[in-house]
């Protein structure tokens, strides 16, 4: 049937693939319901291109788990590449070698990647790498997905958000009109209104539907009418068609030949003329998939059973399938003996190559049936789940597949196994938001580990020991069994360069407020050693904890850089419990800047996503939290999941962060405050360092209570200047360190005018509910609150300049930008707008220039 109802799409791309050839490349995804003729436009499309268009093609398959990097082998066959970096197992390094390959020679290119939504995850990660990058190649790249809400589709759509705006845009592939399906059934003779109303002007069920010719009556589905259409076949062509349909993805003719026979090239020829297979290059493949399966599953299931275990045998003997090409004929031929030995094997890569999601899948289907297996090999099937689990996310499903490889070992009596098993359940319950579990999985992993004579993973149990003090804000224990770990690992015969660089991440961190260079150092060296090993989840830590000692420190920029990097890691490995984690402490930090609109944004994708673990989501409950607050909006649902949260776990980081949140809403008057000091007597006893407890000195000044306060000597220096009396210092520090809320809150301690001030500040940052208490509070000391007219030392200026466009005045004098201004004052770039206008109103200047000049001239400015 020929293409209708798609010119617009067509010029949309042609043009797109112009801006390309003029090196602005673009990633584009048509989408449309299954069946809307993606595939036809893209083929269409693909036929039109320049004769110096390079055009490249591949196609993601509907196995039951994906083949990692499908359609990329496809595409490596078609250009004849040789890619290095695959049997390096270097998944980063094979994305870089791709890249080169489509964009190095600036030669125009088409890339046309089918089905995305069935892509597996190493594929998506590539994609995601190469849309990242795209935007100043020669690369058109057109990927067709389908529309509907489905957990492929979920993926996508997390996929592109990853991708920045300018660099990828949808074209959607809509249903066609009821006039185009009329026009289509009138040249057959058939009937138009009764297949738009079959089939809503779906592509697909309308190409069939017409191309089937029926004049007696329309098939009821689609199913009768590709049954239909294969009826049309002689039996031995049936033959051939049923044989292809076990495999969801091109095959070969030996493959029909080893299951049908070699008089099936004939019958292959005879499938496509009647339009259900198509060649693709040297293989053939179903024209539609769903027609696949409509064939498919109209074998009786023993016959479906036999025809898969001919493949599976193939695949076996030419030894150039993929495992996961082979699990999926297992699966289908109910082979067990296969499943289990094959299975495993396709987790194992998945997971290297970073498609955690399909070894998860890998892992399943071997635990389906891992009865036939020894005690020994399932508690080692169990823990390869477990750890793919907890890389996804996947917490409960991780504790309990940990458990019962956990039970199996005791069985067995393998005593190192315990212990290690025992450490993991310590980790994935921490993971989970159970504190109390974590502690003691984790100190009689060590007394186990101490008696079964096994360094390697003794190490392993003090580091984790080392990180749950670390995590609780007890330098001491991080630090001893830090060096524990450390020590063994160097002086001991043990190959463990993944142990040392944990115990290193742990002891970097916990020696943040003693030695902040050297904690730089350690968590730099932790660090490197994940990245030059590719231990991704030790590379993920390490960059949390590097952002988290630079945000204690109030390195913002610095914060902020490291930040951007971990969490574009994260994406790029498939770590979402990372990434979320990251995106809160980035949520915390944007708040801290005064950058609440951002952090909003960066905190609810986490809240929104309830499949992150409990610890994940907890700072970006935090933030989002006390934005909310600050604002004067709804918060009962944020602050009932933290409560949950804290119920199991005694950290000074987790219960300061909240702590500090019910001191400001008592101060508000939303919550008791005798409650909320108890709530920051309770922090500040968890806590060891003067530094990192100063901001609970802080929120107790703020309601009023004194003997929280750190000595001169370690408690942070706004929080000592505050307390101290000297309010405009500890503003000022605040000013400095990018804070702008709570510089506004040192100046509530002022007279009058810092008081305004912090009024202003806080209105400017959209903090209504706290800028309608501090109205209350001016009210209180002065009986009113001032109109916002000239106030005395307006009217004492000779140019009627007030407080805050003098300030503002000098700020241009010293050749400040408006950012720069509006920095210093914390104030936004537009109020710094308004200033400015006033400003030159008042002094019938022009520019800036002549405000600076008529402002000294009236000897406004020193």
């Amino acid at each position: 049937m020929r293409l209708i109802e798609r010119a617009p799409n067509l010029d949309h791309l042609q043009s797109l693939l112009r801006e390309a050839a003029d090196g602005r490349g673009r990633l584009v995804l048509l989408e449309g319901e299954a069946g809307a003729g993606k595939s036809s436009l893209a083929a269409a499309f693909s036929r039109a291109v320049p004769a110096e268009t390079r055009v490249l093609s591949g196609a993601c398959e509907n196995f039951g788990t994906a083949e990692p990097l499908g359609p990329w082998r496809d595409i490596a066959r078609e250009a004849r590449w040789t890619l290095t970096s695959v049997s390096a197992g270097n998944w980063i390094s094979l994305f870089s070698e791709v890249l080169d390959l489509l964009v190095g020679d600036r030669q125009p290119t088409l890339l046309v990647i089918e089905d995305i939504h069935w892509a597996d995850d190493a594929t998506l990660n590539l994609i995601r790498y190469i849309g990242r990058r795209i935007r100043n190649t020669c690369l058109l790249a057109v990927l067709t997905a389908r529309n509907d809400d489905t957990p492929g589709q979920m993926r996508l759509r997390r996929l592109l958000a990853d991708i920045p705006p300018a660099h990828w845009l949808r074209i959607d592939v809509p249903p066609l009109s009821k006039a185009a399906v009329l026009e289509l059934a009138q040249q057959k003779g058939l009937d138009g209104e009764a297949i738009f109303s079959a089939t809503g002007g779906n592509a697909y069920f309308v190409s069939e539907l017409v191309d089937a010719g029926s004049r007696d009556r329309l098939p009821a589905t689609i199913r009768d009418a590709v049954l239909a259409r294969a009826d049309t076949l002689s039996e031995a062509d049936r033959e051939v068609l049923y044989a292809g349909s076990t495999s969801p993805e091109a095959f070969a003719p030996e493959l029909i030949d080893a299951i049908c026979g070699d008089a099936s090239r004939t019958a292959l020829e005879a499938c496509t003329a009647c339009g259900l297979l198509v060649p693709a290059g040297d293989l053939f493949m179903f024209r539609h998939e769903i027609a696949r399966q409509a064939i498919e599953q109209s074998l009786p299931p023993l016959r479906r059973r036999a025809l898969n275990e001919r493949a599976l045998a193939y695949f076996r003997q030419c030894g150039e399938a993929s495992v996961a090409r082979m699990v999926h004929h297992a699966n289908e031929a109910q082979d067990i003996d296969a499943i289990l030995e094959l299975a495993p094997k396709a987790a194992a890569e998945a997971g290297r190559l970073g498609a955690h999601r399909q070894a998860v899948r890998h892992y399943e289907l071997a635990l389906g049936h891992a009865a036939a297996l020894d005690d020994a090999r399932r508690a080692c099937l169990y823990e390869s789940y477990a750890f793919e689990c907890h890389l996804t996310g996947q917490m409960e499903r991780a504790i309990t597949a940990q458990t019962n490889a956990l039970t199996l070992y005791r069985a067995l009596g393998d005593m190192r196994h315990v212990g290690d098993n025992m450490r993991w359940l310590s980790r994935l319950s921490y993971l989970a938001g159970d504190r109390k579990g974590a502690d003691a999985f984790g100190r009689e992993a060590v007394e186990v580990l101490e008696q079964a004579a096994a360094p390697a993973e003794l190490a392993m149990g003090y580091s984790n020991l080392s990180q749950l003090g670390m995590l609780a804000g007890d330098a001491e224990t991080a630090i001893l069994y830090g060096e524990r770990a450390i020590a063994l690992v160097t002086t001991e015969d043990i190959a463990r360069p993944e142990v040392l660089c944990h115990a290193l991440n742990n002891v970097g961190t916990a020696i943040c407020w003693r030695e902040p260079d050297r904690a730089r150092q350690t968590l730099d060296e932790a660090l490197a050693i994940a990245l030059d090993h590719g231990f991704q989840e030790h590379a993920a830590r390490a960059f949390t904890n590097r952002a988290w000692v630079e945000i204690q420190l109030h390195a913002t920029a610095a914060a902020e850089d490291i930040l951007a990097r971990g969490i574009a890691y994260c994406i790029e490995h498939d770590l979402d419990t990372w990434r979320d984690y990251m995106r809160g402490e980035l949520s915390e930090l944007l708040t801290f800047l005064g950058r609440w609109d951002e952090a909003a944004v960066a905190a609810q994708a986490v809240v929104d996503n309830q499949n992150a673990p409990a610890l994940s989501r907890y700072p970006s409950l935090v933030a989002l939290a006390t934005l909310r607050t600050r604002r004067g909006e709804p918060t009962d649902a944020l602050l009932q999941e933290m409560e949950k949260f804290l119920a199991n776990t005694f950290e000074f980081q987790r219960l300061s962060a909240h702590a500090a949140l019910m001191a400001e809403r008592a101060w508000l008057g939303l919550t008791d405050g005798d409650a909320a000091l108890a709530g920051l007597r309770q922090a500040s006893s968890l806590c060891s360092e003067d530094a990192a407890g100063s901001m609970i000195g802080f929120w107790a000044h703020i309601l009023g209570e004194t003997g929280f306060a750190a000595d001169s000597t370690g408690g942070d220096a706004a929080v000592i200047a505050m307390l101290n009396g000297r309010w405009q210092e500890a503003a000022d520090i605040w000013t400095d360190r990018r804070a702008p809320y709570f510089a506004a809150l040192s100046l509530l301690d002022g007279d009058s005018d810092a008081l305004y001030r912090a009024l202003t500040a806080l209105e400017a940052l959209g903090a209504t509910a706290v800028a309608a208490h501090v109205k209350d509070m001016i009210r209180k000391r002065s009986g009113r609150l001032a109109t916002r007219g000239p106030r005395a030392s307006t009217q004492a200026n000779a140019a009627g300049l007030t407080t805050r466009e003098m300030d503002v005045l000098r700020l241009i004098d010293e050749g400040r930008s408006n950012a720069e201004i509006g920095a210093r004052l914390f104030v936004s770039a537009k109020t710094v707008d308004h200033h400015i206008s006033s400003i030159l109103a008042k002094l019938n200047a022009k520019s800036r220039g002549q405000a600076a000049a008529e402002g000294r001239r009236l000897g406004l400015l020193g």
